[in-house]
């Protein structure tokens, strides 16, 4: 959040400036000033051009008990007449119907540095710089912010207001009176406060029921499905092959050539079967002797 409505700026920077005399003003100063936007409240038509405030806070988030954040906050003169004494100061509030924190004071630290180049508090009530500004000229403040450990948890985050402000003068338009007052230019900036949060713990039911693509692969690659299915079938087939070509050439001894045995060996056929139409043939020789020795007994 970088921006709200401007009437509530310039009523909450008129407010702080007119409430509490600066530590070290000179009576009689600005803050003896009335503001010009209550000087004009009958007729509600003051404004002014002259001066612009700006707040740049270099972080997002404060984190409480934090180290100190940079910021810089600057006026500027706009308009054409010089401005012979402008004051600044940083206020951290907030906008809430809460009482204890409309004030941010007591939660978020404010210090400018001096002159001098020390770091001197800044508690939004007292005047953090006062000088001269010609017309054109920019004068910039180097600031720091934290936030202190023991902030309460409901808040999360502070609004700030950086605010110039001159002697001006309101003419009434009814009378042409002229009053003397304080004119004011807010500036604004926002942070964050960051909780420390504890990452989620992983639950270690994710890693059990899917395995990783390396755990999966060799599950189906360590099975020798391809050393044994090829194995099995071809011993079988040449085992078939050679009761098939066994029991085919008992009978038939004449196609089992003598010379050689490529023959079997293309049909699937085994050496053991060689030996086998040897002693069929063998066994016909025999039966044929038996025949001839009977009938010569007969005769």
């Amino acid at each position: 959040m970088k921006y709200r409505p401007a009437v509530v700026a310039a009523a909450a920077s008129v407010a702080l400036l007119a409430v509490t005399p600066a530590a070290g003003a000179a009576e009689g100063g600005l803050d003896s000033l009335p503001a010009c936007t209550d000087v004009s409240t009958a007729f509600g038509d003051y404004e002014q051009r002259d001066l612009k405030a700006s707040l740049d806070i270099t972080a997002d988030e404060l984190v409480p008990g934090g180290d100190w954040t940079p910021a810089k906050g600057s006026v500027t003169n706009l308009g054409r007449r010089d401005l012979p004494e402008v004051s600044v100061r940083a206020y951290p509030w907030l906008q809430t119907d809460d009482p204890e924190f409309q004030d941010m004071t007591k939660f978020v630290k404010v210090e400018v540095r001096a002159a001098d180049g020390a770091w001197q508090p800044v508690n939004g009530r007292e005047i953090a710089a006062s000088v001269p500004l010609p017309s054109g000229r920019t004068h910039s403040y180097d600031l720091r912010i934290r936030v202190i450990k023991d902030v309460p948890a409901g808040l999360g985050g502070s609004e700030f207001d950086f605010t110039g402000a001159f002697e001006d003068v309101y003419r009434y338009p009814d009378t042409g009176k002229e009053v003397k007052c304080l004119g004011t230019a807010p500036g604004y900036d926002a942070v964050r406060i960051r909780r420390a949060t504890t990452a989620p713990e992983p639950t270690p039911s994710s890693a059990r029921p899917t395995p990783t693509a390396s755990q999966a692969s060799p599950t189906p690659t360590s099975t020798p499905s391809s050393a044994h299915p090829t194995a099995s079938p071809s011993t079988t087939a040449s085992a078939s092959a050679s009761a098939t070509s066994t029991t085919s050439a008992a009978p038939v001894p004449a196609s089992v050539p003598s010379a050689t045995g490529g023959e079997l060996a293309a049909t699937g056929g085994s050496d053991a079967t060689l030996p086998l139409a040897a002693a069929a043939g063998g066994l016909a020789v025999l039966g044929a002797a038996a025949v001839v020795f009977a009938r010569r007994r007969r005769g």
